[in-house]
């Protein structure tokens, strides 16, 4: 699904506001469609993890802590620094605002929602929608799907989206809720928009 508005004379301004659109609309046209759904199959159930029910956030917030050196140590490396931080694409018409920083913020809040479509799809849908038929079996298809979404991406984000895949898929599979795993992706992500913006400036 692609958005195509024109707010603006100035292209620069219309790319910004079609990012701002697309996360959100995106997310939204995933909710109705899952909605739709659960209401006919899995009613009974929570909505596809979203659910805090025994949920704990320590383990969560460790995964965050192991990931922050290796993002660190990403930001060193060209590949990963041509991707990141998205911010850069719209970076050039924020620079003619004065106090940008709610633009900046209103995209990387817009930027965020891509991760709770991500979540909610692949570990939401694909893990505890086909569990019953399935079982943990369902993990690896899943994890397999997940990794495709990072082809052209830099080669270590890559790789290691499979073996994050398969991580978050087992915690889903185990726990029911994608709370935990939507926590640590929103954070890899925001981490990697941070390494990004510090990488480039010390390039």
């Amino acid at each position: 699904m692609n958005t195509e508005i024109h707010l603006s004379d100035n292209d620069s301004w219309n790319y910004y506001w079609n990012q701002i659109i697309y996360w959100p609309a995106r997310l939204m046209t995933l909710i109705m469609m899952l909605l739709f759904m659960w209401s006919i199959f899995y009613n009974k159930e929570t909505f596809f993890g979203l659910t805090i029910k025994n949920f704990k956030w320590k383990p969560y917030l460790i995964m965050l802590c192991i990931m922050v050196p290796l993002i660190a140590a990403a930001s060193t490396q060209n590949d990963f620094l041509s991707m990141y931080p998205k911010m850069k694409n719209v970076q050039g018409v924020l620079s003619e605002v004065d106090n940008n920083w709610l633009y900046k913020f209103l995209h990387e809040l817009a930027y965020g929602t891509d991760f709770i479509s991500v979540e909610l799809f692949f570990r939401g849908f694909l893990i505890l929608a086909f569990v019953k038929v399935a079982g943990k079996d369902a993990i690896l298809p899943m994890a397999c799907f997940y990794c495709t979404i990072h082809f052209g991406k830099p080669l270590g984000e890559c790789i290691s989206s499979y073996f994050g895949g398969v991580l978050l898929g087992i915690i889903v599979y185990n726990t029911r809720s994608i709370i935990g795993g939507l926590i640590v992706h929103l954070g890899i992500a925001w981490l990697m928009e941070l390494g990004g913006h510090l990488g480039n400036l010390l390039k």
